[in-house]
């Protein structure tokens, strides 16, 4: 396990390194995808400014919504880069480089690829989390909470992410697919919690864990709810035993498909 987490370091800050030579671009793709979300959250402001209240959701809250999530997406996309393109790989061939590796395979297929931009979401993601404990007056505890609620709502899209993408696997036209499915998790994570009740939040945390990367830590450090904290624990750890599971399948029906068209 520590040597699969220092290989996983040492690519890392190689595929920094390796970015960061073109400075104006890397430094261009970094301020663009924060001027991005900057936008989008200034628009969710005016409008929650205009409506007042929204779910018991205030301005503050939707500022640590788009905090948690822009950080999750901003980590796992930029250091884990080359989940997204598992499709690329399987459909040119490159997939097999990376079965030839001794080193851990989901982890070489991970820190393959950096997306620098994603370092706006982080940048981006820091500063709302910043912004959003000022709002609410924070106190330690709840500084500790944003903080393992980060680390909490990462492995959560990670292991969504990596469950998404080895889909690759199972599908003609995966790209298709995997964007959809993508959407689909995704797209719900954008709204504050007051807009899921009844069945439909059942759906998005249980199902679709959609609720776990941003509304429900909203919510936890809000309410200071030990009771949801060991709840998005318990399905983060939940969700990640079943992503590796769906990869290691996805490995096999791989490797199956490749000895039927050896033999043929």
């Amino acid at each position: 396990m520590m040597k699969e987490l220092y290989f996983a370091m040492y690519a890392i800050k190689k595929n920094i390194q390796g970015s960061a030579e073109l400075r104006t671009s890397f430094l261009m793709n970094i301020i663009g995808m924060a001027v991005n979300n900057i936008a989008f959250i200034i628009l969710w402001i005016f409008f929650v400014k205009s409506v007042g209240i929204i779910g018991g959701w205030t301005a503050a809250d939707i500022i640590g919504l788009q905090g948690f999530l822009a950080l999750c997406f901003g980590i796992v996309f930029s250091a884990g880069g080359g989940i997204r393109k598992l499709a690329d790989y399987t459909a040119s061939g490159a997939f097999d480089r990376f079965m030839l590796s001794p080193k851990n395979l989901l982890v070489r297929i991970a820190t393959s690829s950096f997306g620098a931009s994603a370092l706006g979401d982080i940048v981006f993601g820091v500063i709302c989390l910043g912004i959003y404990a000022f709002l609410i007056h924070a106190t330690i505890y709840q500084i500790l909470l944003i903080a393992l609620l980060v680390v909490i709502s990462t492995i959560v899209f990670l292991a969504a992410v990596i469950a998404i993408y080895s889909t690759s696997f199972f599908f003609t036209d995966s790209s298709s697919v995997t964007g959809s499915l993508f959407e689909l998790f995704f797209t719900p994570a954008l709204f504050h919690g007051g807009a899921f009740q009844g069945f439909t939040r059942f759906v998005f945390t249980f199902l679709i864990p959609s609720l776990l990367i941003g509304a429900l830590p909203v919510e936890i450090v809000r309410d200071i709810s030990l009771g949801k904290l060991l709840l998005v624990g318990v399905l983060a750890v939940f969700w990640f035993i079943v992503s590796i599971n769906i990869f290691n399948r996805a490995i096999k029906k791989y490797e199956s498909s490749n000895f039927m068209t050896f033999g043929n």
